[in-house]
């Protein structure tokens, strides 16, 4: 089975039968949401438990709830069993495995033109499979149609280096060059059979650019309680915003006008905690739903000019979630893919990016999941190293044909 493709005919394909696949759906009834929000749904549920796991050590966060579940919505279409019920579940996912490769194909074309007046939105999946696996074509044709995924030969055995370069190179053309060196050196073993990989990258220029001029250093209360000096942006307009009980919600629309960034400031100092100990899907679900349905404000805005790079590895975090089977040798189901039982989940690595400026901001993220081949229970040893008794014999009849005994190997 040939999987490497040319890559603009078969993301044109695989476009467009993704779009026949949404559009074969049944159509959305009147008030009924699309497809595309049980996906954006379950990505957010899962960001904001993610979210929580990391908030709990001190210092900056950023990741990509969409990077991540779209990689877990990809490895659950090559689960069965408990393995697969467990990624379902810490996606918050309830309407049927079957529902959602669809919904992720429809946020994903969604996307596709959520990017407008000059931002750049871009999403990718690839899968680097071992050059001699085999999988079944049903998998491989979610992959391809579903999540748009490049398929790729690698050979993790006999050319690891060289396989986790490429899959490096992959993830860093396709977020612009900002994430590099995703797979990191231990994080693939010579026994990888399958490896899935997902990129996105963003890059918007603010509806209301903040004036380069206005930039000074302005002080800063640090979650430690220190105050420090940071380069400040400053910009008056008309904003939307929103005040709750314990903080104020902002929007900071991009020129595009459907992508913005969403800022939850406490009313105190040190009220992050306490916000972040409330902080649900539901709940950020109704935050940003008031602040949708809020005015926009005469305001000016100073916001610290900030760039960080965030690496993650979730498989604790994921496990702490309740993914269990899927880490376990002998126990992860990933049948579907190759119809054996002898694939788990080895590593799961996250890295993203931001760089937040007077113009707008640029941002990528990447996971990648790999999965390793159980390494099969050694051989019980049976040397034939001493006198023996041995026969020739026809199953069929049960005729003993031959017997004889080895006393000595050298004797003629």
């Amino acid at each position: 089975m040939h999987l490497e493709r040319s890559p603009g005919s078969s993301r044109l394909a695989a476009a467009a039968v993704a779009l026949a696949a949404v559009l074969a759906q049944p159509p959305c009834a009147p008030g009924q949401e699309p497809p595309a929000k049980d996906a954006a749904a379950a990505g957010s549920a899962l960001g904001v438990d993610l979210y929580r796991q990391f908030a709990a050590e001190d210092g900056n966060v950023f990741f990509s709830p969409y990077s991540v579940a779209e990689g877990l919505a990809l490895l659950a279409s090559g689960a069965e069993g408990r393995t697969r019920q467990e990624l379902l579940s810490v996606m918050h996912w309830s309407l049927g495995p079957d529902r959602m490769p669809a919904a992720f194909a429809d946020q994903d074309l969604m996307l596709d033109g959520a990017a407008k007046g000059g931002d750049v939105l871009t999403v990718a999946n690839s899968l680097w499979c071992q050059r001699d696996l085999a999988p079944r074509a049903a998998f491989i044709r979610t992959a391809q149609q579903a999540f748009r995924a490049d398929v790729r030969v690698a050979d993790f055995g006999a050319d690891l280096p060289v396989s986790q370069r490429m899959i490096n190179y992959w993830v860093e053309r396709k977020t612009g060059g900002k994430i590099t060196g995703l797979l990191t050196e231990g994080s693939l073993t010579p026994r990888t059979q399958l490896v899935l990989a997902n990129a996105i990258y963003f890059k918007g220029r603010w509806e209301r650019p903040f004036d380069s001029r206005r930039t000074a250093p302005a002080p800063f209360a640090t979650a430690r309680g220190l105050t420090v000096m940071a380069p400040t942006m400053a910009v008056t307009g008309r904003f939307r915003t929103k005040g709750l009980d314990a903080f104020e919600l902002l929007e900071l629309p991009y020129a595009g006008g459907s992508l913005s960034m969403a800022i939850l400031l406490p009313r105190s100092r040190d009220g992050l905690r306490p916000i972040e100990q409330r902080l649900g899907a539901p709940e950020l679900s109704q935050w940003l739903a008031s602040l949708d349905a809020a005015g926009r404000e005469e305001l000016e805005i100073t916001l610290p000019r900030f760039k960080m790079t965030y690496a993650a590895d979730l498989a604790k975090a994921l496990a702490r979630l309740g993914v269990a089977t899927a880490f376990q040798a002998g126990a992860a189901d990933f049948s579907p893919i190759n119809g054996r039982h002898e694939f788990f989940v080895s590593n799961v690595l996250h890295k993203a990016i931001v760089d937040v400026s007077e113009e707008g901001t640029e941002a990528a993220a990447a996971t990648g999941v790999a999965m390793s081949a159980a390494i099969a229970t050694p051989p019980r040893k049976f040397p034939v190293d001493h006198p023996f008794l041995f026969l020739i014999r026809d199953a069929q009849t049960g005729s003993l044909l031959f017997l004889g005994r080895v006393a000595d190997p050298r004797t003629p």
